[in-house]
């Protein structure tokens, strides 16, 4: 990562990075016998911005989350800024937000998720829900933008203490509010916003009420630039300004027009960290799962790698795979269905209910075909890492099924690790399709019977055609890799300086 970092530098120089995020880069593991242990986050965005974190003497604002992060918050200095470093050797500075439990709750669990979550994703069985009353308004207002409120108070503490000029850079659905509030506090900040999920049409945002979706809007109109993932939600999002807003909006040049300032809206498809996927591809960790793997693996594997979300469309997968085995039974005790799957917001009581729908799908198809020696469905629910990229190296069929994504890592992530020109079913409302589409076999994914013959086509696909196929996915994210999504957002924050 030399080159990146020197280039980043160079971009950076003169400004005061703030990457402002719900969560920590980090977590923090309590030790009774010692220091608290240190580990980078998960997740995509942590990946994504720790090129820039570690490039720059850049700040991140979040959440604390609980007593692990209240002691760090605890043990700072004056700038309540804290200094780590994770087991990996990642540096961070961490500003804490520190929002009471309820405001916190309000804010997460009563707004984020699920309400912008589902509206974002078009998770909504509009017969019935959602139902929306004063609660909601007062998760609103002492929630949502409470906390959003503390966010940008935080915002402006941090850039005060920095003789640089500050570039600000918030992430995602939970802090639409933020950019506003520091623009009204701090007018020479530069101000970019990325949305990591779907952006849905001007339609679909009417399910919330007006008060709550202007503002929302007004907040994100506060940047410099507004990032998404795809051409798709770039359309949609400036489509929302001009017909919720009543904005000035040039499509072709992609332009909101607000309160006399030109916001660009650009499209910037996340990706991955190749040279870190490498490392783990060879790992020892992951050799020793491919060979527990090679104990149990059929001649054929389909494989699928998500979060119990109700967005990821796990069952009607299950459903295609058992539409597959009725119309195909030359397959029965030849494939196995490998489903490895790790919890999603599990105090949330859909999430629950859903993630019993998977194990009760799962069930249900393994009863109906199973013989003494095969088992059709394997389902594991378990956060392990080194399993998934053993499991990356080792399917015939990579099924991503999404409802709706804002990109989906997993399709970019498979077809890097994969070692058997595996073939990639992907839905076409996934935010991926756009770069991997015309590699992949496309799916609608309502549509069971025809996932169950992408399914039987990719398993059955001759090896030349597999291999081709493979071969451009893989090129493909490797040249559009998660360096190149960051460069690409500063290289647009300075041409904006430029103009």
């Amino acid at each position: 990562m030399p080159g990146i970092q020197s280039y980043l530098r160079r971009m950076l120089s003169g400004w005061q990075p703030i990457v402002v995020a719900n969560r920590p880069p980090i977590d923090v593991h309590p030790d009774r016998s010692g220091p608290a242990r240190i580990s980078r986050g998960g997740g995509g965005l942590v990946t994504a911005m720790s090129a820039l974190a570690q490039a720059s003497e850049s700040v991140w604002v979040a959440c604390a989350r609980g007593p692990a992060d209240l002691e760090l918050v605890a043990g700072v200095g004056e700038d309540r800024v804290a200094e780590v470093t994770s087991e990996t050797g990642d540096f961070f500075r961490v500003a804490f937000v520190t929002p009471d439990r309820e405001a916190y709750d309000l804010y997460y669990n009563q707004i984020s998720n699920p309400l912008l979550w589902f509206v974002q994703h078009y998770l909504w069985d509009l017969g019935r829900e959602p139902i929306l009353d004063g609660r909601t308004w007062r998760a609103w207002r002492d929630g949502y933008v409470e906390v959003n409120r503390q966010f940008a108070e935080r915002v402006v503490e941090v850039a005060a203490s920095s003789r640089a000029r500050p570039l600000v850079m918030t992430q995602d659905y939970h802090l639409y509010l933020v950019p506003a509030m520091v623009r009204e506090r701090l007018p020479e900040a530069r101000l970019q916003h990325f949305i990591h999920v779907p952006w849905p049409t001007p339609q679909y945002w009417k399910v919330i009420p007006r008060g709550m979706r202007d503002g929302i809007l007004t907040g994100l109109l506060g940047n410099d630039v507004v990032g998404l993932q795809t051409s798709l939600d770039v359309r949609n999002f400036l489509m929302t300004c001009e017909e919720n807003l009543g904005l000035g909006v040039d499509h072709r040049q992609r332009i909101v027009f607000y309160e006399g300032r030109s916001v660009w809206v650009r499209a910037y498809p996340i990706s991955i960290d190749i040279s870190a996927m490498e490392q783990l591809v060879a790992s020892e960790g992951v050799a020793e799962q491919e060979r527990q793997i090679a104990a149990w693996r059929p001649e054929l594997l389909i494989l699928r790698v998500d979060r119990t979300d109700l967005s990821k469309n796990i069952v009607r997968g299950f459903l295609a795979y058992e539409r597959l085995l009725e119309t195909h039974p030359e397959l029965r005790s030849r494939v196995v269905f490998w489903a490895f799957l790790q919890r999603s917001r599990q105090d949330l009581d859909a999430y629950r209910a859903y993630l019993g729908a998977v194990v009760s799908a799962a069930a249900r198809v393994n009863r109906r075909f199973q013989t003494a020696d095969w088992l059709p469905i394997r389902l594991e629910v378990e956060e392990n890492i080194h399993k998934a990229v053993a499991a990356y190296k080792s399917y015939d069929a990579l099924l991503v099924n999404p409802i709706y994504d804002g990109m989906n890592l997993v399709a970019k992530e498979g077809v890097v690790c994969n070692q058997r020109d595996g073939v990639l079913v992907l839905s076409e409302n996934a935010g991926s399709f756009e770069e991997l589409g015309a590699n992949s076999l496309a799916i609608n994914p309502f549509d069971i019977d025809q996932t169950a013959e992408a399914l039987h086509t990719a398993l059955t696909m001759p090896r030349r055609y597999r291999a081709s196929r493979a071969r451009q996915l893989r090129q493909e994210v490797r040249r559009n890799d998660i360096t190149r999504w960051i460069s690409n957002q500063l290289q647009d924050l300075n041409d904006l300086l430029a103009q």
